[in-house]
């Protein structure tokens, strides 16, 4: 195996891992705020993968791990109160 495929596997195995390991960062009571930086709700549940599960609206909505980021300590997902009413 040369040095140039060795680089490859080594960053497909980051980018796979990634979302396992912002489970770490996000906890459940951590409070979710959306796209407009408006709160939804407080996490109720981490899941494996890394995605979030919140009480929005009365129901259980699953906020996958890709849409969200930590930013200014806040745990945040790239998705409007609309989309996330439309998850489940």
């Amino acid at each position: 195996m040369n040095k140039f495929t060795s680089i490859i596997l080594g960053a497909a195995a980051l980018s796979l891992t990634a979302p396992a390991a912002f489970a770490a960062d996000a906890e459940r009571n951590d409070r979710l705020y959306d796209a407009s930086g408006s709160s939804v709700a407080k996490v109720n549940r981490v899941a494996d993968d890394g995605d979030v599960l919140v009480i929005y609206k009365g129901k259980v909505r699953r906020v996958q791990a890709e849409t969200l980021t930590k930013t200014d300590g806040k745990l945040m997902t790239s998705m409007t109160k609309k989309e996330i009413r439309r998850l489940k």
